[in-house]
């Protein structure tokens, strides 16, 4: 059973210069016979790049937004007319919260969705807000929420808040979710931004499912993190046994070169237009 991802848009361009691209992330993936959206982007961007990548997003059978913030789910607006009548879309519970940002100065700037819940309103979707700690779309397909956080280097980042303006409250990311798609090589899991930590998905993802990791793919939120973190996160990703390690977007720079030198086997640069089989 094949496992295809195409990268709609990412932080970096494709090679051949095509396509859009702009800091966020949309991935669109077949496999065990369904077609999958997972992200939307900052901007709806993607949806151009679907269309000159062949991707028909009229044909999606499920949509998953990773979380509430604006590179993930800017792009819905233009999605949202394209969808099949009954799709479902799912997010996390606590989604449509308010998320900010703190900025230098000590200022807080808005980085959340750029739009109100009513949006879906006009269309026959199925907005699915989930809450439990895994749900499963097929057979082969999870959601998972609520990470544990057992991992001792993986601290929230103090920059991200929650709620409404004059009561802000630290950002855990409890809304925060992600695939799991368990093929016959071993669980590979599909993050957007790992706010909750990207071992502690990883560890808590592979616990549940007692499947073995196989690959990770997405966002990994290293691009605030200090040496010692990005270090600590390649030692663990080895104790784990990652086979494919396509990791982009919130990576960050120094995260992706250091991942790259420390598995140069099993490194994959997921940039703008990519397409991975496994």
């Amino acid at each position: 059973m094949t496992l295809k991802i195409t990268t709609l848009i990412e932080n970096q361009p494709d090679e051949a210069g095509d396509l859009a691209f702009e800091h966020g992330l949309s991935l669109y993936m077949e496999f065990a016979g369904k077609r999958l959206l997972f992200d939307t982007g900052q901007t709806g961007a993607f949806v151009d790049n679907a269309r000159k990548l062949s991707v028909d997003l009229a044909t999606l059978d499920a949509v998953v937004l990773s979380h509430g913030h604006y590179d993930h789910s800017g792009g819905l607006a233009r999605l949202l007319p394209l969808l099949p009548a009954n799709v479902p879309v799912y997010v996390g519970e606590g989604f449509f919260t308010p998320k900010y940002k703190r900025i230098p100065g000590g200022s807080f700037q808005y980085n959340g969705n750029p739009f109100p819940r009513e949006i879906f309103a006009p269309y026959p979707i199925r907005l699915t807000e989930l809450g439990s700690d895994v749900a499963r779309l097929a057979p082969e397909i999870l959601l998972f929420k609520n990470f544990a956080r057992s991992c001792p280097f993986e601290e929230p980042n103090s920059r991200f808040y929650l709620g409404a303006a004059g009561g802000l409250q630290p950002d855990y990311f409890d809304d925060e979710i992600a695939l799991g798609l368990l093929t016959e090589k071993g669980l590979v899991l599909v993050s957007g931004c790992a706010h909750p930590g990207i071992v502690n998905m990883l560890e808590t993802a592979a616990e549940r499912t007692g499947v073995p990791l196989y690959a990770v793919i997405g966002g990994t939120h290293l691009v605030d993190a200090g040496e010692e973190r990005l270090q600590k996160t390649a030692e663990a990703f080895r104790t784990l046994g990652l086979s494919r390690i396509a990791v982009s977007h919130c990576t960050g720079a120094r995260g992706e070169e250091l991942l790259q030198d420390a598995f140069p086997e099993q490194f994959i640069r997921n940039n703008t237009g990519h397409i991975l089989q496994l």
